[in-house]
């Protein structure tokens, strides 16, 4: 008979909750109201970053990219308490910055993660929520070792964010909807060469390329305000946007690079009408986790209940990784390649007369036949002159060579956070 009066009261106590659920679900769908809608984008660099201290850069920006998605579900969580998110429609979706050297694959798998819970069936939401957070796990590694495709710093273009700013970002963007891009880079928007990059007087669309001018000058801050140094702006204007950059990661042999390269970033937003940003630098994870939670006021779950990310680094022996730098060889090489001194010495000799051509070496006419009756001591001089010509050359070939391949140094950032004016 007990026995009896507890699977009654047991049924009793589940018909109760089911009972509540379903009251809850009436309500949603009586009260009709939506509560304020958000829509998160997640921005990844690509570029030789992720090469960082030995590949160990790519599951730091795994789990941040996971603490990300943890932040947007607290936040649907706290609109709807029952978890069923009828009247939530929010919106999260990755997308990898333009870079010349990535592969279609990663962009066709970055297209996979995104959430767009208004498009979807009010009683699919929940079921989707977790099907997207599955989708994360499993397609981020994949992302990454598609994003590999050297252990060399100079197999890499760099990640143009100003042109995704410029041509996709407004696309991206809901009306109707608190909009936070997250960036996650160095910082300096590098490319593997800043010949023929757009500039205009002392703006430019790399922060390396400003940094280059003012580095190390003592009055670099007077100096940036009075030649108006910044990136080219964007004619384009995004007043309901949140900014968050992260993994901010200064070289360490200037103290006042951190300074510097914020306050580029800084010009930029507000001269494109962003308000609201902030910057977090390179840290471990649980420093970034904190730094998110205040930015965003969520409670993320402890770093024990973020599934950890083991990562081997990826080596040159892959084939997917062979495959793709070999295709990237092949493309640079229809690229002309400048012929060697010799030949352009030999090359330059009947375009002497020109005023405009080889204006270096028109001097040491090259192109004059050797007279018989020269002392030997004016030939000495003439091979002594080409040979100096040469040389010059040559140096002149390798200080071009330094300037665009710079290689970053590995540095360690110390632990800080820097806010925007208004977020």
């Amino acid at each position: 008979m007990a026995r009896y009066l507890i699977i009654t009261i047991m049924c009793a106590w589940a018909l109760a909750g089911c009972n509540e659920i379903e009251e809850a679900v009436k309500d949603a769908k009586k009260d009709g109201s939506s509560p304020p809608k958000d829509n998160y984008i997640v921005l990844l660099d690509l570029s030789d970053r992720i090469l960082y201290n030995d590949q160990q850069q790519v599951p730091k920006d795994i789990q941040v990219i996971q603490s990300i998605y943890a932040a947007f579900k607290s936040k649907l969580n706290a609109k709807d308490p029952t978890r069923l998110y009828f009247t939530v429609n929010d919106k999260m979706k990755l997308m990898v910055a333009p870079q010349r050297t990535t592969s279609s694959d990663v962009y066709d798998l970055a297209g996979n993660l995104r959430l767009t819970l208004a498009s979807a069936q009010p009683e699919q939401k929940a079921k989707m929520l977790e099907e997207t957070e599955k989708n994360f796990s499993t397609l981020l590694p994949q992302i990454y070792k598609k994003a590999v495709i050297s252990n060399n710093s100079t197999s890499y273009a760099g990640a143009d964010i100003w042109k995704y700013f410029n041509e996709d970002l407004q696309d991206d963007l809901e009306k109707d909807a608190q909009n936070t891009l997250f960036i996650l880079t160095d910082g300096y928007m590098d490319f593997e060469s800043l010949q023929g990059r757009a500039s205009r007087n002392n703006r430019y669309t790399s922060c390396a390329q400003i940094i280059n001018n003012l580095k190390k000058a003592p009055d670099w801050n007077s100096r940036f305000k009075e030649g108006d140094y910044g990136l080219l702006p964007v004619n384009k204007r995004f007043p309901n946007l949140k900014v968050i950059v992260l993994e901010l990661n200064p070289k360490d042999d200037w103290t006042g690079e951190y300074n510097l390269l914020t306050t580029i970033w800084s010009k930029w937003f507000n001269e494109m009408g962003i308000k609201s940003y902030a910057f977090i630098k390179d840290d471990n994870i649980n420093e970034i986790n904190e730094s998110i939670e205040k930015l965003l006021k969520v409670k993320l779950p402890s770093s024990a209940n973020i599934t950890s990310i083991s990562w081997t680094p990826v080596t040159e022996k892959d084939p997917e990784i062979t495959k793709a730098a070999k295709n990237r060889q092949e493309v640079s090489s229809q690229i002309a390649e400048p012929p060697p001194v010799t030949e352009i010495v030999n090359e330059v000799a009947p375009k002497k007369e020109d005023s405009k051509s080889y204006n270096s070496y028109s001097s040491y006419a090259y192109s004059e036949p050797a007279a018989t009756n020269k002392k030997k001591e004016n030939v000495k001089e003439r091979e002594y002159i080409r040979a100096s010509a040469v040389k010059s050359q040559i140096d002149t070939s390798k200080s071009i060579h330094l300037r665009t391949n710079p290689k970053k140094p590995i540095s360690k950032p110390k632990e800080q956070v820097t806010f925007g004016p208004a977020y």
